[in-house]
């Protein structure tokens, strides 16, 4: 097991708040794991692509409420590491029978040799922190970076609590 907060995994040169507007959920795909692989992160954008389509097809990643946390493990990824984008404008989410509009994205990017249980544990911290609204609010206010990352770390810090 290992320490993980999501604050030390959200870098700068992976996050995207420029609210862009994407066709569909395969070009927001492809624009956030360019992100990765430009940032070191993923080794082939292709393969980790692949490690995200298998994860659709096992069940939705669409949270509901406008959140949508795409995630794959691939031996292609470096690090753990989580990439952000946030679209005003929402793009059509279609994932494993579920359709919604999403508008903040977390893409999780997990390495092959993470434990399935490390996996989950990264997940489901996500997961808990988005169900607050103050958090989400936050998140959509960020100006930029460091608003993201501060909101992250007090969010962090109430689950530690």
């Amino acid at each position: 097991m290992f320490d993980f907060h999501i604050s030390e995994v959200l870098l700068p040169n992976i996050v995207d708040l420029n609210d862009g507007s994407f066709n569909d959920k395969d070009d927001l795909f492809h624009h956030m794991v360019s992100l990765l692989f430009k940032a070191g992160k993923v080794k082939s954008e292709e393969e980790f692509l692949k490690s995200l389509y298998e994860r659709e097809d096992m069940g939705s990643t669409y949270m509901g409420n406008y959140i949508a946390i795409p995630h794959g493990k691939s031996e292609t990824v470096t690090s753990p590491t989580i990439a952000f984008c946030r679209c005003s404008n929402g793009v059509l989410y279609e994932s494993n029978g579920e359709v919604g509009t999403a508008k903040i994205i977390f893409m999780l990017a997990i390495p092959k040799s993470v434990s399935s249980n490390d996996y989950i544990r990264i997940l489901s911290t996500l997961s808990r922190l988005l169900i607050y609204d103050e958090f989400v609010e936050k998140i959509y206010k960020s100006q930029n970076y460091e608003d993201l990352i501060s909101a992250i770390k007090t969010a962090e810090s109430m689950l530690s609590e």
